[in-house]
């Protein structure tokens, strides 16, 4: 009887070390927020600094700009004088390469950001 607690014992440890190697403890000391972007094929994912992100889709004629952000989407326009930048309101988008930036003047200021090249 003895022997088959013992059995019992092991066997019960065992499963529940297994059911703790599958159980991740959440980090308290990640920076920023780390979103998994779903904005399809046909935009393009800017990563930014602080681990910000966003989606990115240009009209045909590139006139206008659909920016995806995680809760919400919004359409610019592309401005008249400088062709590398769109707005809409307060919210600007100058695409610079690597240096892209999209900005509100009351809370949004995504700097650094950089498009996700095509994976092969």
């Amino acid at each position: 009887m003895k022997n088959t607690y013992s059995h019992l014992t092991i066997v019960v440890a065992s499963v529940f070390l297994y059911g703790c190697a599958s159980f991740e403890f959440p980090s308290m000391f990640d920076k920023g927020s780390k979103e998994v972007p779903r904005y399809g094929k046909a935009a393009v994912h800017y990563q930014c600094e602080n681990y910000q992100s966003f989606g990115l889709k240009l009209s045909e004629n590139g006139e206008e700009a659909w920016v995806m952000l995680p809760d919400h989407e919004m359409n610019l326009s592309r401005d008249a004088n400088d062709k590398q930048l769109y707005h809409y309101g307060t919210m600007d988008l100058h695409l610079n390469g690597d240096q892209t930036t999209l900005d509100d003047s009351d809370h949004l200021h995504l700097k650094g950001c950089k498009p996700e090249r095509a994976k092969k």
